[in-house]
């Protein structure tokens, strides 16, 4: 849960990691990150960006170098206090979402924290009231769109009052006005967010930071209005402008 932790929150030094013996999927990765920060990960396919979320989050821990997170180091004993700070929303919203209606799935993590029922309705209410999705509240999930069920998922991780935040490829099946909606609410959200995203005009609109990845290594990281106007880097690496950019 959300700490108020102020300064570095995210160090990750040297960084290995491999499916496979003497096949690296992430090499020599360098990266810290602030509270408040909103960092884009950008990249073709299968160059490690999901990978490197989900060590983040501790779905893998034999890697090799330094992960730090909100103070403790990512180690399989450390995986309860590591999950208490950063909150995952999946590309697959279904994979979110697994009881009978939107609101039992947004109370589900904040109850087994053993918050009171009181505390625990008012994160309900305050994830959906800030989510405009209110009317969502008995709705099932196996009946909802799949802009619905990305906001639904969005709102269970909210719930928890996480220090960060990590989305992967949160955009997908959002309709133009869900995903402005999303826009506008991931830059009111005060926590590190981390995004995956081959939507690149929507890492503009929500990230302050980008860090470019290819063959499992940073190949830039900097300000998000510098490195998304670069078409000769985006172009080497197999990426294209944002379609606002390409336009102009």
């Amino acid at each position: 849960m959300k700490t108020g932790i102020h300064g570095e929150i995210l160090k990750i030094e040297n960084l290995s990691f491999s499916y496979e013996k003497d096949e690296p999927v992430l090499q020599d990765i360098n990266l810290h990150a602030t509270d408040g920060e909103s960092i884009g990960i950008i990249g073709a396919n299968g160059i490690g960006k999901s990978t490197l979320m989900k060590l983040l989050v501790g779905l893998y821990t034999n890697y090799s170098g330094s992960l730090v997170v909100a103070g403790h180091e990512v180690t399989p004993k450390n995986l309860n206090h590591i999950r208490e700070h950063v909150g995952y929303v999946f590309q697959d919203s279904d994979s979110q979402l697994f009881l009978s209606t939107v609101e039992d799935d947004i109370a589900f993590g904040p109850r087994n924290y053993g918050l009171s029922e009181d505390e625990v309705q008012q994160r309900v209410d305050d994830a959906l009231s800030f989510l405009h999705i209110e009317h969502l509240r008995k709705k099932s999930t196996y009946k909802m769109s799949g802009g619905e069920k990305k906001l639904a998922s969005i709102a269970t991780i909210l719930a928890m009052k996480p220090d960060i935040i990590i989305m992967d490829e949160p955009s997908i099946a959002l309709d133009p006005r869900n995903r402005r909606n999303l826009i506008d609410i991931l830059n009111k959200v005060k926590a590190l967010k981390i995004i995956t995203s081959h939507d690149l005009d929507f890492v503009m609109d929500t990230c302050e930071r980008t860090v470019l990845l290819d063959d499992g290594r940073i190949i830039a990281d900097g300000a998000t209005d510098v490195i998304l106007k670069d078409k000769e880097l985006l172009t080497t690496h197999s990426l294209e402008l944002p379609l606002s950019l390409s336009r102009q």
